[in-house]
């Protein structure tokens, strides 16, 4: 086909057959080409070079920034210091570090190694001063005698040696030696493991001393120690020193003698004299006294010395022997000797003692039995019978020639001896009376559920009581507890005071009369029974003797048990009282209260003198009426199933509020004027006040 031939349309229609020429006709398959892409980019080395070499800086510059400057200075100089941790550099006198926690260590010659952790903080500069601690220094002493050296007191060594790791610093020296006087002085060691030398003189601590006698050739004694014969010079030390100049046939010749040292001394020329006749004089027994020409020389055995060529009268005499009378010559130089059997003057003392076998001791020694007879020098001797579980009798008896004597002793027991020397009464520092209690009993507290008027706090309890104690027969009254608080005031009621001097002190916590208690105990020199803690009572002591209130075991023995029998009312068993039985709520405050005992008159609308009344069974005084009194015990409920009685209570551990025992002034019920009535509280109250109780010593 040619350019300028036409390609037919197909689309176009022929009415003729279409030509051979006409068909189209298939190529051959050539698959596609893939896309040919351009070589990526690569980079060069010197690009990685100088990416590192760029981040290197940047991190560089980070830590620049980040890091802060230390500047350690010591005491020293060029020491070695490090510094531990993370990209740390030294940097001439100083150190890039980061902030934290850094361990320092730092040596020097001549110094303690140092090791600590600091903590750099925010700051761009900081500087640490360290002061490093010296090694210890070594001492060489050179005296002019051997010595034994001290420093600060403490003992070193000798001089000549090396007294070696003496701290660094100001020091006492000291050194001493036999016969010189001690040496002080002060000394610096220079320490840093360095030796330095000191050289010392000790002074003599002595002089000379020249002793001379006639006759020559007598020992002379130093203190009793033989230091030379005469003529002598001697060195004796400072000091007060006793001699003696002795030569066989004369006196000895003595003297004290102060010495100072380097002071050369020179004693007078001792003439001695012929000596004195010696007398030894001994006795069986020993002990007696000794006169000669009626001159008392002293008890046998002793050595007399008398003035020779004379005869002399010896009387010796002891109690209970016969005087014994000698004649003894005396000769110079010479000892004579007396020997003297004395002859005891006897006498006889019959003893009778209860129990039959305790036994006897005279003069400290055993003799058997008491009851025996006994002949015994005429003299005192010390009488002791004793057996175990009694108290040992003990006295002083004076045996006679001329009289015969009987004692008859009973032991008391342990118990019997306690009691014997324990006062039945004492009085406080306040003057206040108590009376001693020996209670031996077990018996009910509480009321019986068919009681008229009892309280279900009343439950029935068995109780032991045999714990000695003391109770004061009064309550105390204002003019007693104003000594402990001056301006203590107990009030009035509807004009009516309570603020009489010998009125009862009302108006007090438990806590107050608490307080009180240890004041007092104060004032008598007892322990408190209280424990205070920031003012408050926080406890107490219950082997403590000191004032305490009473407990309700012991409150209610002294109220209520007379003989066998709990009393129901503190006059008898039934209402109203009998006239005179103490200060209830009557027709005096019949304005005050709204109950009062209609028939009962006792003269008083509020409190009265405390011991107006007529004291219980016990002698006490107010233990029902006037006002009521605070117990020693926390308040608590007990079922009373318990079988088995407490000994000696003193109430619940802990609680809320305290006992209140006994009727007042403002009662007149059957229940409140019952001596089984239990009441609780803590705070004051204008018919409520205490006593005072204590244990035994």
């Amino acid at each position: 086909m040619t350019q300028q031939e036409e390609i037919p349309d197909i689309n176009e229609r022929s009415d003729s057959p279409m030509a051979d020429d006409d068909i189209i006709q298939p190529l051959d398959f050539e698959p596609a080409q893939p896309r040919q892409h351009s070589p990526g980019w690569k980079p060069s080395s010197l690009s990685v070079t100088v990416g590192i070499a760029s981040l290197v800086t940047l991190l560089v510059l980070a830590y620049l920034f980040a890091a802060k400057s230390l500047y350690i200075r010591t005491n020293t100089e060029q020491p070695a210091i490090s510094v531990d941790g993370l990209l740390t550099l030294n940097v001439g006198e100083r150190f890039l570090l980061l902030k934290g926690p850094h361990q320092v260590n730092i040596q020097a010659d001549g110094y303690y190694p140092y090791s600590e952790t600091l903590q750099i903080n925010s700051d761009d500069n900081q500087y640490h001063d360290i002061d490093l601690k010296p090694l210890p220094g070594h001492l060489t002493v050179i005296s002019n005698t051997p010595a034994q050296i001290s420093v600060d007191g403490t003992p070193l060594g000798a001089s000549g040696e090396r007294l070696q790791n003496i701290a660094a610093g100001d020091h006492l020296l000291s050194a001493q030696a036999d016969r010189y006087q001690p040496l002080e002085q002060p000394i610096t060691i220079e320490g840093l493991d360095k030796d330095q030398s000191l050289t010392i003189e000790l002074q003599p601590d002595w002089a000379n001393v020249d002793i001379t006698s006639t006759p020559a050739g007598a020992s002379v004694f130093s203190d009793g120690a033989e230091i030379g014969t005469t003529p002598l010079t001697a060195e004796l030390l400072t000091g007060k020193h006793d001699l003696m100049v002795k030569l066989a046939g004369y006196k000895a010749w003595r003297q004290s003698l102060r010495v100072k040292a380097q002071e050369a001394e020179t004693l007078p020329h001792i003439t001695l004299v012929k000596a004195d006749g010696l007398v030894d004089v001994v006795s069986k027994p020993a002990g007696a006294s000794v006169t000669v020409n009626g001159q008392f020389r002293g008890k046998t055995p002793v050595e007399i010395a008398l003035s020779p060529g004379k005869t002399y009268n010896f009387t010796l005499f002891k109690d209970g022997y016969s005087p014994q009378h000698r004649k003894v010559s005396v000769t110079s130089g010479k000892e004579a000797s007396l020997s003297v059997n004395l002859t005891a003057d006897l006498g006889n003392i019959s003893i009778s003692a209860t129990p039959a076998d305790a036994l006897l001791y005279v003069d400290d020694r055993l003799m058997g039995r008491a009851n025996q007879n006994l002949t015994l020098p005429a003299r005192k001797h010390r009488i002791r019978i004793s057996k175990e579980g009694y108290a040992d009798h003990t006295q002083t008896v004076l045996a006679r020639q001329d009289l015969d004597q009987n004692l008859t002793i009973r032991l008391l027991t342990n118990e019997e001896y306690k009691w014997k020397n324990i006062k039945p009464t004492l009085h406080t520092a306040a003057k206040q009376k108590l009376l001693l209690f020996k209670p031996d009993h077990t018996f009910t507290m509480g009321a019986s559920r068919r009681e008229q008027g009892r309280r279900a706090n009343e439950a029935q309890r068995t109780v032991k009581l045999d714990r000695a104690f003391y109770l004061s027969e009064k309550l105390v009254t204002n003019a007693e507890y104003r000594r402990f608080e001056k301006f203590h005031t107990s009030g009035h009621v509807k004009g009516n005071s309570l603020n009489g001097e010998q009125y009862p002190v009302v108006n007090v916590t438990w806590q107050k009369a608490a307080l009180y208690c240890n004041w007092l105990s104060a004032q008598d020199n007892l322990p408190p029974f209280y424990q205070v803690t920031g003012g408050v009572v926080s406890g107490f002591n219950s082997e403590s003797n000191g004032y305490r209130l009473p407990t309700e075991a012991e409150w209610s023995w002294a109220a209520r048990l007379s003989g066998n029998k709990m009393m129901k009312y503190s006059w008898g068993e039934n209402l109203p009282p009998a006239k005179g039985s103490g200060n209830f709520g009557d027709r005096q405050a019949a304005a005050l209260l709204g109950a009062i005992l209609v028939s009962y008159d006792d003269g008083f609308a509020v409190t009265s003198p405390v011991g107006k009344f007529p004291p219980n069974h016990h002698k006490l005084y107010d233990i029902s009426g006037n006002a009521a009194e605070w117990i020693n015990d926390y308040y608590g409920i007990e079922t009373g199933l318990s079988l088995k009685a407490k000994v000696n209570p003193m109430g619940p551990d802990s609680g809320d509020y305290h006992v209140i025992r006994g009727s007042s002034w403002a009662n007149a019920t059957m229940t409140d004027l019952r001596l089984s009535f239990r009441d609780y509280g803590t705070e004051a109250r204008n018919d409520l006040g205490f006593r005072i109780a204590r244990f035994i010593d």
